[in-house]
């Protein structure tokens, strides 16, 4: 598609006995922000460094932009910033004198230079620091700058392997912010993680691996609907619970039903209109709803569920 900016065809990595990399056909869109999602050995880590064009593949093809990662690494180079799990700065730089190292790197200089690492800087929220030692950085902001490190050429595809490893809750929140600034200036980033909850609020297409392959890819919404195509309904309730349960066991489109001290989930079958039938039903039965609502798969729940389903459908040995 012309639209792809990222192609895997057939790709395959295989170390000595262990294939990382199972033979992987996927396609991504410009403008994404993809999220690679699955454990420890699942192949994201090898994934990104073939794209990165640090690793080689063993066979098939890593495309950006339409060119071969590995029979062109320095074109690729170019467009591309990437990110690893586990970096060194050098710490006796100041930040600003860090970032201009880098981007002499990339064949910057002069004025169009300071002003990429101001903007940086700004970027990635560490104005505060712009004098500061790298070495007295927190990991937060250490973090934070070899982020802006990767983007100081301007990259159209970012990279990223494990970016809030480490981070506290606050220091994630920021970083995820900086993203979010990064792809609203026109990157397309591919970010592997474990922590999902984040993930769920920042990607657009998430790619479900395990065992060198990717169990599911695409939206995320339509992945669940792919999954399990029934609707997870919440119902909280100020009183008149029995009669809500008998008027939902009646309901045909209502399945797997968990009641709670207040609250009542189950599974619906139907449309808008048939929930909004529903709600005037229970209040007719004498049901005080307080909230009747749809309630969002996370993306723990959704990769349990194809990682269960993958394990019921494999071969018996």
């Amino acid at each position: 598609m012309p639209d792809d900016i990222i192609a895997l065809q057939q790709l395959r990595k295989q170390y000595y006995e262990v294939l990382a990399i199972d033979d992987v056909d996927l396609c991504i869109a410009a403008g994404e922000i993809y999220g690679l999602i699955g454990p420890n050995g699942a192949g994201k880590t090898t994934l990104l460094r073939i794209l990165a064009t640090t690793l080689e593949p063993t066979a098939g093809r890593a495309l950006i932009e339409g060119r071969d990662v590995w029979r062109d690494p320095v074109a690729t180079r170019a467009i591309i910033g990437f990110m690893p799990d586990f970096f060194q700065l050098y710490g006796r730089l100041k930040v600003w004198e860090l970032l201009t190292y880098f981007g002499i790197a990339h064949r910057m200089s002069g004025r169009s230079l300071r002003q990429r690492v101001d903007e940086v800087i700004s970027l990635t929220d560490l104005q505060e620091k712009r004098d500061s030692f790298v070495r007295g950085l927190s990991r937060g902001m250490t973090q934070r700058l070899g982020l802006g490190r990767a983007i100081l050429h301007r990259p159209r595809v970012l990279l990223l392997d494990e970016p809030a490893s480490g981070l506290d809750p606050m220091a994630r929140r920021s970083l995820f912010g900086v993203l979010q600034r990064i792809h609203a200036e026109g990157s397309t980033i591919l970010i592997s993680s474990h922590i999902l909850g984040e993930l769920s609020e920042l990607c657009t297409a998430v790619g479900i691996m395990h065992n060198g392959r990717f169990l599911e890819s695409g939206r995320t919404q339509e992945i669940i609907r792919k999954i399990s195509p029934h609707r997870k309904i919440e119902l909280r309730l100020a009183g008149g619970a029995e009669q809500a349960g008998n008027v939902l066991a009646a309901h045909p489109a209502v399945s797997s039903m968990r009641a709670g001290e207040n609250t009542i989930h189950f599974l619906f079958d139907g449309t808008d209109e048939q929930l909004a039938e529903l709600n005037a039903a229970l209040v007719r039965a004498g049901a005080a709803v307080a909230l009747l609502g749809e309630t969002e798969t996370s993306l723990h729940e959704l990769y349990f569920a194809i990682a269960e389903r993958d394990a019921s459908h494999a071969p018996a040995e």
